[in-house]
């Protein structure tokens, strides 16, 4: 049997997600921020050539290949990201009560205080009273008067903007659509590009996920959807938004200037319940470890921070600045790391005393709202005769101490599905498909293997004792507990067996 090796299942269950930048994305780099933890790479495409992201991809691939491990990578669109156009002098002092113009056709263009935007109807949709933020809400003005193509507005909350810094109007119904040209013209690098996931931007309703899909479908791209929660309206139709989505990224950044900032923990607990609720993955992030951008220690309230959003229940966690500019970025993945696995460690004690530790997990799966049997599924979607399998695995793991849960899918549906259980057990999944393999890296707790061929039942269980002997994860007497989720001839069939080393 054949397969690329791995390293052993790592302790950290929760899943560590790294944008890159001019800090990372050398290969010597990425390799030091592979060994310290991190899963998913982030390709920012608001910044960045086709070519400069290119290269990044192929060295991420080499490093899977030279490494043996799964790297999931997510290409995150600009989306209608509303920013300023160049400022004269580049940085402006806005001073309580002074007068800025917002115009689609600037007179004076060497006043900074006459302003133009990337969304050149901005000026168009808003109205007289309503606030404009800028430089991610530490500016604010307010319009008070409008004209066409034109509004003359006063600060607010005063303090400095620079140039191409982004604009935001919280609880506006703004007419831009979620997919730019500019993003349009990036998915065509995405049909080159196997990328495991796409990140979509400012999502309203779940029919921005629904277009997006069709393009990448029309492109040949199977990667899969993570829809970014950063605007009211997300908010109103999440349900619909995860129920569509094959991910969702809590985004404070965005969301924390769109919404009142002391609703956001709030938010942010809301929607990683209702991806628990669906099956979804979810992924924390914005500020996480700020401060790790120029010290290699973090605060104490962004180890909380952290700590929290694993107990929560985030599969992943993201990183920003810290890994993409900043100063420390393999300390920060290893602070990262390190503080889930405390969170972790917690949870998991809480459980086995019965005071209560994920929050969800086997107990309420019978309330997923999986669709029927028979249903086409999308990539994540879990379906009733795998939930209930996997739920039985879950339990018979804590009941016969199992040293392993080993998964064999060909979709990573049953993979995911094991992943919500939040079993203490570690999971490997074993699958026929390479970037199925690699997607399966953002799944909370699941080690992924690539396995060329997909083996008959019973050879599962054999494939996987022998592996797990070569890394020395078993000893004599252990059991592992295998689930099938595809069984060749039987797609319509899971199975559930325990092995015991002997």
């Amino acid at each position: 049997m054949t397969v690329n090796q791995v390293e052993p299942l790592g302790k950290v269950r929760t899943k560590i997600v790294a944008t890159l930048g001019p800090a990372s994305r050398e290969p010597a780099m990425l390799r030091r921020l592979v060994e310290a933890g991190v899963d998913v790479f982030r390709l920012n495409f608001s910044h960045g050539s086709h070519e400069e992201h290119s290269k990044t991809f192929d060295a991420i691939q080499e490093i899977g290949r030279e490494t043996g491990r799964q790297i999931a990578i997510l290409q995150d669109l600009c989306g209608p990201k509303i920013r300023l156009g160049s400022i004269a002098g580049d940085v402006v002092a806005c001073d309580l009560d002074a007068q800025f113009v917002l115009t689609r056709n600037p007179v004076a263009p060497l006043d900074p205080h006459e302003l133009t935007c990337t969304y050149e109807e901005l000026p168009d949709d808003l109205d007289i009273g309503q606030t404009v933020l800028f430089a991610d809400g530490t500016v604010g003005m307010m319009v008070m008067e409008k004209r066409p193509g034109w509004v003359r507005m006063k600060v607010t909350l005063p303090g400095r903007i620079r140039s191409n810094q982004g604009i935001n109007v919280p609880g506006a119904a703004l007419s831009v659509s979620a997919l730019t040209a500019k993003d349009l013209a990036d998915l065509e690098w995405t049909a080159s590009h196997a990328v495991s996931y796409v990140g979509l931007s400012f999502v309203r309703h779940a029919a921005d996920v629904t277009r997006l899909r069709a393009e990448l479908q029309s492109r040949g791209s199977r990667a899969r959807i993570i829809a970014k929660i950063e605007k009211p309206q997300a908010v109103a139709n999440l349900e619909s938004i995860v129920a569509e989505a094959d991910g969702v990224m809590v985004a404070r950044g965005d969301l924390g200037v769109e919404i009142d900032v002391s609703k956001v923990p709030a938010v942010q607990k809301q929607i990683i319940e209702a991806c628990h609720r669906a099956r979804v993955p979810v992924i924390t992030a914005t500020q996480m470890l700020n401060s790790m951008e120029s010290s290699s220690r973090p605060t104490r309230a962004e180890a909380s921070d952290v700590f929290n959003a694993v107990l929560d229940g985030s599969d992943a966690v993201m990183l920003s600045g810290e890994t993409a500019i900043g100063m420390y970025p393999v300390e920060t993945v290893a602070t990262m790391s390190q503080i889930a696995h405390e969170a972790e460690i917690l949870a998991f004690n809480r459980s086995q005393s019965g005071y209560g530790g994920w929050p969800m997990g086997a107990e309420t799966c019978r309330n997923c709202p999986c669709g029927p049997t028979g249903t086409v599924a999308r990539a994540g979607q879990v379906l009733p005769i795998t939930e209930s399998v996997v739920e039985a695995a879950s339990l018979v793991a804590a009941k016969l101490r199992a040293a392993l849960l080993v998964v064999a899918t060909h979709s990573g549906r049953t993979a995911l599905a094991l992943s919500k259980q939040r079993s203490a057990t570690p999971t490997l999944a074993l699958t026929d498909d390479l970037e199925v393999a690699q997607a399966m890296a953002l799944y909370w707790g699941v080690t992924p293997l690539h396995v060329p061929e997909l083996y008959q039942s019973g050879q599962v269980a054999a494939f996987a004792d022998e592996w797990c002997r070569e890394h020395d994860l078993i000893n004599t007497g252990d059991r592992l507990v295998v689930v099938r989720g595809v069984i060749p001839g039987n797609p319509s069939h899971n199975a559930l067996l325990v092995h015991e080393v002997e």
